[in-house]
């Protein structure tokens, strides 16, 4: 009889060490951002359990983070012609504006899309029988950033903030009515203000005709 309790109690002992034991549980949800741990102890009548949540946003949600430099020339701004009466040309103006900056952006491979922001200085130097020169700061959002089906990394510039840059022209001569555009143009915030690459890091630099280049290296930060 004695054995029998002994028995019966060294079963329960077993048992509840299982119970303890096996009370504790690691657990990694199927989604793409959350892991979860939780574990609980039993003394007796009493329990306590605790339980933890953990969000990541790299390893599990797989974004992917990118950053970028660029420069460009571009042919652009105030211009305008002083001509004789025969409408000949005897003297113009012309402008052209440089411009450098940053921006960085983000890719989500599950919804292959993303945005951004960035920022840069243009300059614009007129020349000619008007001349001026003007620097402006901006700051520019990239609303969207694709990779439909793992094709060509796609990334859209907005309009940069400011919009226009004014530049405060001297003028030696009068121009004619009509040909003269004023002082104040629109500009982009990077030229091309749409960029399509097969894949990061890249670099592209282009020269084109009429006297535009641009520059921009792109490379990935995670």
């Amino acid at each position: 009889m004695i054995a029998i309790v002994i028995a019966i109690v060294v079963v329960v002992a077993v048992a509840a060490v299982y119970l303890v034991t096996s009370g504790g549980s690691s657990a990694t949800s199927s989604g793409p951002t959350t892991t979860q741990t939780s574990s609980s102890t039993s003394f007796g009548v009493g329990e306590t359990t605790t339980t933890s949540t953990t969000s990541t946003t790299t390893a599990a949600s797989g974004v992917k983070t990118y950053s970028a430099t660029f420069n460009f020339t571009v042919p652009q701004g105030p211009f305008g012609e002083l001509t004789f009466s025969n409408n000949d040309t005897v003297d113009t103006y012309t402008s052209v504006q440089v411009a450098s900056g940053s921006f960085n952006f983000t890719l989500n491979p599950s919804t292959y899309s993303g945005s951004g922001s960035g920022r840069g200085t243009i300059t614009m130097t007129t020349t000619g029988f008007c001349s001026g020169r003007v620097t402006v700061p901006c700051t520019f959002q990239i609303p969207d950033a694709t990779n439909i089906l793992g094709g060509n990394i796609t990334i859209f510039v907005g309009i940069p903030s400011p919009a226009n840059v004014t530049a405060a022209l001297t003028c030696k001569a009068t121009p004619n009515a009509g040909s003269a555009t004023g002082n104040t143009t629109p500009f982009l915030a990077v030229y091309p203000n749409e960029i399509s690459v097969a894949s990061i890091p890249t670099t592209v630099s282009e020269n084109l005709s009429g006297g535009i280049s641009y520059h921009f290296t792109i490379t990935p930060t995670n």
